[in-house]
């Protein structure tokens, strides 16, 4: 079975302050991979370790069958260009306009022409269900839902293995929501990236998700289908799930 990512008992500590505590977990190709738990879990600081971002104080963590810890900073580099992420605002630059945003990447990542560039990001642009009349408006006036289908036309640009999704429907009405999750969904079962997704809206999770992690205390406490989500009896994930004031997350 391949393995785009695979985690080994990854730990880090800010201080005095454990914030991952011997995680592990292996995503498929093609795979779509929910994290869930609650605030100051550990969610961020774990993909930031992924991306290289953050250097793990234990712990192995393998892209592509590649060691992270052992990659020069160029063939780092060349790793992360295999890689997209949707950050959780969307991220996109200001005093850029949408096309110039979309083929970033290609333009100072890959070395593209601009012409050819712009190509590819009209191409995206189409994708994440946007018109070429958007193209040459700035973030700013931009909805919310729109900037975040233009961050996702900017990770798939690139013609990414694998997509990290931060919160990629936070703050979006629900109709809004539903459009981002079909497009996540549609990244995953017909392009066949895969993806490694952090959220709290429950129903998305259950829109977008192969596998279901629950990260409590900087660990995943329960791993398990997005079918699973619903009949297990695992206290943590029913309050989770449910939203209940009692249970194990309450505990005095």
């Amino acid at each position: 079975m391949e393995y785009v990512i695979e985690v080994s008992d990854l730990a880090h500590s800010f201080g005095r302050l454990d914030v991952l505590r011997g995680i592990s977990l292996k995503i498929r190709r093609g795979e779509s991979y929910v994290i869930i738990g609650g605030s100051g879990s550990g969610k961020s600081v774990l993909v930031k370790c992924i991306l290289g971002l953050i250097k793990p104080k234990a712990g192995t963590v393998k892209i592509n069958g590649m060691d992270t810890a052992t990659l020069s900073r160029k063939e780092m580099h060349k790793t992360l260009l295999k890689c997209g992420v949707l950050y959780q605002g969307g991220a996109l630059f200001d005093s850029l306009n949408v096309i110039d945003n979309i083929s970033f990447g290609l333009v100072y990542g890959y070395g593209k022409a601009q012409k050819e560039a712009y190509k590819i990001a009209m191409k995206y642009l189409e994708a994440v269900d946007l018109g070429p009349e958007v193209a040459r408006i700035f973030p700013a006036e931009l909805s919310g839902g729109m900037r975040k289908r233009v961050a996702l036309a900017r990770a798939l640009a690139t013609d990414p293995d694998i997509i990290f999704f931060d919160e990629p429907t936070t703050g979006l009405d629900p109709i809004t929501t539903c459009v981002i999750d079909n497009l996540i969904v549609k990244c995953t079962k017909e392009v066949g990236i895969s993806a490694l997704s952090i959220t709290h809206d429950i129903a998305s999770m259950k829109r977008i998700s192969d596998t279901v992690g629950l990260i409590h205390d900087g660990e995943i406490i329960w791993e398990g289908s997005s079918s699973d989500v619903d009949t297990t009896d695992d206290p943590h994930v029913r309050q989770f799930v449910d939203r209940s004031l009692t249970g194990p997350f309450t505990k005095s």
